[in-house]
């Protein structure tokens, strides 16, 4: 049995409406959350922190009261004796001693909160220097770094001393030179230490630092 056919403009009327529908979906503003958008300028025109925030309140009334938990102030006797350990000048007038009374309570305040951070399983740092991988591959000495050192020795003796061979530096030095390029530098061992000297006695050079006062050295 064979089925119905559609008439022709039912077809084209059919395609037209799902093409209207698609149309309207696609152009459709999507209903979800939409991010929030933030303006850089805004965001960095309003500080949100200052380091101000370390350093003790500049009001008067809190400069001059302390409270228990408070640490105590330092007097100007006990500035006076540290600026002597320090070596440093002394106030000549009261109103330098105030000011650096002041400066010191407010570098002392900072130091105080930097001590109050929780350091709980931070490793501290031996020193300042680059401690990461390639830092730490870099400042490691192998063999390779002192195969030229080892190669410049020779051993003496029962006990088997090492010695650097004489002249063995300056060798090395200038195989270094032909390596990179730049050619031997000759007279490098054998150059007057002593030849710019104004004054000399035998090997030692004269250095007057007052009249009269001469120091051999």
């Amino acid at each position: 049995m064979a089925s119905p056919r559609l008439p022709l403009s039912r077809l084209t009327g059919g395609l037209r409406l799902s093409q209207i529908q698609t149309r309207k979906s696609s152009t459709a503003p999507p209903t979800g959350p939409q991010p929030q958008q933030h303006d850089p300028h805004a965001l960095l025109s309003k500080p949100t922190w200052s380091i101000r925030a370390l350093l003790p309140p500049s009001s008067p009334s809190s400069t001059t009261t302390t409270t228990p938990s408070q640490p105590p102030q330092i007097t100007p006797p006990q500035l006076t004796h540290l600026l002597r350990l320090s070596a440093l000048p002394q106030p000549t007038t009261p109103t330098e001693t105030s000011h650096m009374l002041a400066t010191l309570h407010a570098q002392l305040h900072f130091v105080r909160d930097m001590q109050q951070v929780n350091t709980d399983g931070v490793e501290p740092l031996a020193a300042i220097r680059d401690e990461t991988v390639a830092g730490q591959r870099e400042a490691t000495v192998g063999v390779a770094t002192v195969r030229a050192a080892l190669e410049a020795e020779e051993t003496h003796g029962r006990c088997r001393r090492p010695r650097r061979r004489r002249g063995a530096a300056a060798a090395a030095h200038e195989k270094k030179e032909d390596d990179a390029g730049g050619g031997g530098i000759e007279g490098v061992e054998d150059w007057d230490v002593l030849g710019g000297a104004g004054e000399r006695v035998g090997r030692y050079f004269v250095v007057r630092s007052r009249k009269g006062d001469v120091k051999t050295h």
